[in-house]
């Protein structure tokens, strides 16, 4: 999730903004799901599932993009101590605390947590904290991986060979698995930079175009005209395809979308916290039990809050709640 500060890079944000808005929403919708509130149980698996098709599979292409970059100017050493710091950390620090938070109010949550379901973080992430370990065992594999190939070509077909033949592998860790399904958009993103797929020029035909594709792609899948992994594996990539010519597109026009963008990894960390405490409030305090107001208000107050919060957080120096502290860091590389 490293923000873009290049201009020719800047519709990362943009995408990382959709990308989170969908992470948001699709969280909050399963908390409203799970806590017995949705009407329409057919609409909201539907949504659900177009959602989780190509939104988490988006963040790994965006996270690739900029790996190849990162491991030249820093060195295996130096970038897996950089992820230490940026997502081992985090994860830790922010399981622990959306952890002690669940443990706690489980008498009013969705789901029982227990104290061995804390302390087990180490080798079994819990919520939306997956992500972040997968990521980082990805950016380790592949790290060693490009240290004996050093070709995303090669990258690129090793990780679609272990994505179509991840049944026989017989994995039993979910979190390898989940690098394993989730590696092969990673490499997808180095590719797209290795091949300066960037410096396309897009236009409103290809949002259309995209757009169609995508919904054409979603109808046949659901409707069970074609399945299988490779089907899994395409619809994906149209998805992401989809999001990037949108967010080529967009330009300058949208700045909160961007700071969304820019801020994507708090805003991960952050949002089940309020979201969840939101609709806890709402259903326990004021019995309001309408779907549509819970996703609608819940999405904006899992996003915006969260975002609130990062900016008080950066303006009160406890820059330490998202990243380890650098001189922590400094003494580690000594």
């Amino acid at each position: 999730m490293k923000n873009s500060s290049s201009t020719q890079y800047e519709w990362v944000n943009y995408a990382k903004g959709i990308g989170i808005i969908l992470v948001v929403y699709g969280h909050v919708a399963r908390g409203v799901f799970n806590a017995g509130m949705t009407e329409d149980e057919m609409f909201f698996r539907l949504v659900d599932a177009v959602i989780y098709s190509f939104h988490m599979p988006l963040f790994f292409f965006l996270s690739g993009l900029f790996f190849v970059g990162s491991l030249c100017k820093r060195g295996g050493k130096n970038l897996v101590s950089s992820k230490l710091a940026t997502i081992a950390y985090p994860y830790i620090l922010w399981s622990l605390i959306q952890g002690g938070l669940s443990y706690s109010l489980q008498g009013i949550t969705n789901f029982k947590t227990t104290v061995t379901d804390v302390l087990s973080l180490l080798w079994l992430p819990h919520d939306q904290f997956w992500f972040l370990y997968a990521l980082f065992v990805v950016f380790v594999f592949y790290t060693l991986a490009y240290s004996l190939f050093q070709n995303v070509l090669v990258l690129f077909v090793l990780s679609l060979f272990l994505y179509i033949f991840k049944g026989d592998l017989r994995v039993s860790w979910s979190v390898a698995n989940a690098a394993i399904n989730f590696g092969v958009y990673f490499c997808a993103g180095m590719l797209f930079s290795r091949y300066k797929a960037n410096d396309l020029k897009v236009s409103y035909f290809w949002v259309l175009a995209t757009v169609v594709v995508f919904a054409l792609s979603q109808y046949c899948f659901h409707n069970q005209f074609y399945t299988g992994d490779i089907v899994k594996l395409m619809m994906a990539f149209i998805g992401i395809g989809m999001v990037v010519v949108i967010s080529k597109l967009i330009g300058e026009r949208f700045n909160t979308l961007r700071l969304l963008g820019r801020c994507s990894l708090e805003i991960y960390l952050l949002h089940v916290i309020f979201g969840s405490g939101f609709r806890i409030i709402m259903q326990y305090f004021f019995n309001i039990e309408n779907s549509a107001f819970h996703l609608i208000f819940g999405t904006l107050v899992g996003a915006f809050i969260s975002l609130v919060f990062t900016e008080v957080i950066k303006r009160m120096n406890l820059n330490f709640l998202f990243h380890m502290p650098k001189h922590s860091v400094n003494q580690n590389k000594a």
